[in-house]
């Protein structure tokens, strides 16, 4: 059990980069009608993939791996669990902006989208795939065991 519930998570980890990546390139792609559907549909996807790697991680923290009381003191885990975080906020904000899409888009309409806001949003897929690339180096850091302690000089 614990093998398919590692491979399950790094599967979802690596679609969830798929999906930051996918993001990325549609943001820096002319925005057209195409597009604003292709990041929509990437948004959704994203979000159920991110719930996904929480949940499975979850389960293999509490049930399959060394145990909760070993990550919660655990420097990398718990740097971790704030980049998730910070990156669940960051990911509220396409979000919003594509809700706002909704009725545009069913009707085969354009959504309106300011350089400024195109710009902004492109940031923030970039800000994104920073967070899950740090998230992946702490992943890497606290299987093994390494905490604040014995990263300092």
């Amino acid at each position: 059990m614990t093998i398919l519930f590692a491979a399950l998570h790094h599967v979802a980890v690596l679609m969830l980069l798929g999906c930051s990546l996918v993001s990325i390139a549609l943001w820096s792609r002319p925005f057209d009608l195409c597009v604003a559907r292709r990041l929509h549909v990437t948004d959704m996807l994203n979000g159920a993939v991110a719930t996904l790697v929480l949940l499975v991680g979850l389960v293999r923290v509490v049930y399959l791996e060394k145990g909760a009381a070993y990550y919660v003191h655990n420097g990398p885990f718990i740097a971790k669990l704030a980049l998730y975080g910070v990156a669940s906020v960051l990911s509220l904000i396409p979000t919003l902006e594509m809700m706002r899409w909704r009725a545009p888009l069913k009707q085969g309409r354009l959504p309106s989208l300011s350089p400024v806001k195109l710009t902004h949003l492109r940031g923030v897929a970039y800000l994104q795939l920073v967070c899950l690339l740090a998230m992946m180096v702490c992943a890497n850091l606290a299987t093994r065991g390494a905490d604040a302690a014995v990263l300092a000089p």
